[in-house]
């Protein structure tokens, strides 16, 4: 039982190992395959998207560019071809202004400022005549390069905005046409600029990383940004970062002579939403593969270490048995030196019983009154010998092969000599063998020894089963034209998984060196060969029993069946089936 147990652990560690090795073997293959397939994918996509990102950026720089010179050019050719002293005066300066407008929507307003920074003439929304801008940034930077575009800021009007202005000279005397741009023509140019409006961000830095364009939000525009300002660099440039869990593509170009950032960011969450739905179905597709890789790996590997298990197991089995066969061979030599040995003392004791009986039928010792139990007595002693003989001759088989002995048999007088063989024993361990027999049955064809043999082996079975205190019935009646015999006891019974195994060669329940496990196996080998059934049935915690029948007929084959039936603390019962009996012999 230990050896069979450490032969299980070691096939399930085992085949745990070759579950292992081939779901790893199967895995590499399919991981690499999904694996390089999504990369390649992933990687086509965003490259795909990069260079959208990239051409976008580059139209909305040219456009941007276009657009703030084009208004820098419209403003410096209204100053080269208007004097100062006509476009101070209101209305003509609003007529050229509306001229201006009926082309370009883009400015908001328009002032004329002299040397000294004063605004002397303004048309637009607010009342900004007379301002003095002498001290404003723009308007120094102005006097210092001839055409200016500003920072967004707040100015008078206190809301963001950002002016373009240009110098001229007239008379030796600097004078400054100013105007407004609409920020909201920035902020549309940047807008379109997004591959998706729900995923990503356009908005435009100065050089100290202040917003001056936000499309997301407005109330975000000369606030500081937490992007890192790189330095001046041509063309565009790409880079892909995370910012607060998100993935995001970034290309940015410097504008307005480099004094302006732009930054165009397109999270990836929306742009690859093809790529997501890819790879979820390789995902999907890797989890339903895996689970057919490790199902079938567990039920194939199961399959095959379960056989090779049974496989090392029968092999244990029958070194087992070989063993024990070894010893028995052993046993069976010095069995057949006993049996020449008392055979010889038997046959003087039949020749001497012979003789006597041949004494008492003189005339003077027929007179004796003591006359029929002599006679008797050498019946008796003639009847022992020659069942001697058959107990040395089953003796002699034990150690060769011996035909079947086909004779007549009263299974009733072979269960009263079992009865008289095992009574003694029984009575000492206080268990009564008790006789239900069916008077008249018919007589069968077989081989009394041997029945006997299986008869002894059960009976003895049920005594050590029982072990004190019980019941054996032996019981006997005709049935279907033939004979049923039934040995029931009330022992405890035998267990589910024991029932499949009692009629294995040494298998035994009892303890080391109180059986050999040769009992049942025997015995169901002699039913066998008399083409009988042997069966069993027993319940746990009822009485058990063996039930032995047979009937009339030819035997055609020797070939029989038994059968068991046991429930643990109920009892068990065997059942012997043999086939008709006959008088004609059939070797085995």
């Amino acid at each position: 039982m230990t050896q069979e147990k450490e032969l299980h652990r070691y096939y399930a560690r085992l085949r745990a190992k070759f579950i292992a090795i081939i779901s790893f073997i199967a895995f590499i293959p399919l991981i690499l395959l999904g694996g390089t397939t999504y990369y390649h994918y992933s990687t086509t996509v965003k490259e795909k998207i990069r260079n959208e990102l990239k051409l976008v950026a580059k139209n909305r720089k040219s456009t941007i560019d276009l657009f703030l010179n084009d208004r820098a050019n419209s403003l410096s050719v209204l100053a080269y071809t208007h004097r100062f002293d006509f476009l101070k005066k209101k209305e003509n300066l609003h007529n050229v202004f509306q001229s201006l407008k009926m082309v370009d929507s883009a400015f908001q307003d328009m002032g004329v400022i002299n040397n000294n920074g004063k605004q002397v003439a303004y048309i637009g929304p607010y009342h900004l005549t007379g301002k003095q801008y002498s001290a404003a940034k723009w308007f120094k930077a102005v006097m210092e390069k001839d055409i200016y575009i500003s920072d967004v800021f707040l100015g008078f009007k206190k809301v963001p905005h950002f002016v373009i202005a240009v110098k001229s000279i007239e008379n030796g005397k600097p004078w400054i046409l100013r105007t407004t741009i609409d920020l909201n023509m920035i902020n549309h140019f940047m807008s379109t600029a997004l591959l998706d409006k729900h995923g990503g961000n356009a908005y435009i830095l100065n050089r100290k990383g202040i917003y001056q364009i936000s499309t997301t939000d407005h109330n975000m525009i000369l606030t500081k940004s937490e992007f890192k300002m790189p330095s001046v660099f041509r063309g565009i440039q790409e880079t892909e970062k995370r910012r607060k869990g998100k993935a995001l593509f970034c290309a940015s170009a410097w504008l307005k002579n480099n004094d302006w950032l732009m930054v165009i960011e397109q999270d990836l969450k929306y742009e690859l939403g093809t790529m997501v739905r890819v790879k979820n179905t390789i995902l999907f597709i890797f989890i339903i593969s895996s689970l057919i890789i490790i199902i079938s790996t567990i039920l194939i590997t199961t399959r095959v270490f379960a056989r090779l298990e049974k496989i090392d197991r029968e092999k244990l089995q029958l070194s087992e048995q070989l063993i024990r066969s070894d010893r028995l061979a052993a046993i069976g030599k010095l069995a057949s030196g006993i049996a020449h040995e008392i055979n010889n003392p038997l046959a003087v004791i039949a020749e001497k019983a012979g003789w006597i009986e041949d004494l008492l039928t003189e005339e003077d010792v027929k007179n004796s009154p003591n006359y029929s139990e002599l006679i008797k007595s050498t019946e008796d002693i003639k009847k022992h010998v020659k069942r001697g003989k058959k107990v040395i001759s089953r003796l002699m088989g034990f150690a060769r092969k011996e035909d079947i002995v086909h004779e007549n048999i009263d299974i009733n007088s072979v269960l009263d000599e079992t009865h008289d063989f095992l009574n003694k024993k029984a009575m000492f361990q206080n268990i009564t063998i008790m006789k239900e027999f069916q008077d008249n049955l018919p007589s069968i064809v077989t081989d009394g020894a041997q029945l006997q043999q299986v008869f002894i082996n059960i009976v003895n079975n049920a005594i050590d089963a029982i072990n004190k205190d019980g019941v054996i019935r032996l019981i006997t009646k005709e049935q279907d034209r033939g004979v049923l015999v039934a040995i029931t006891n009330t022992g405890p019974g035998i267990p589910k998984e024991i029932q499949e195994k009692i009629f294995d060669p040494f298998f035994t329940t009892k303890p080391v060196g109180k059986g050999t496990g040769l009992g049942l196996s025997t015995s169901y080998d002699i039913i066998e060969k008399l083409g009988g059934q042997l069966t069993v049935e027993s319940e746990v915690g009822k009485s058990a029993g063996l039930v032995l029948s047979t009937s009339y007929g030819i035997i055609e084959k020797l070939g029989g069946q038994l059968r068991m039936e046991s429930e643990v603390g109920k009892g068990t019962t065997f059942y012997i089936t043999l086939p008709p009996s006959c008088k004609q012999e059939t070797k085995v």
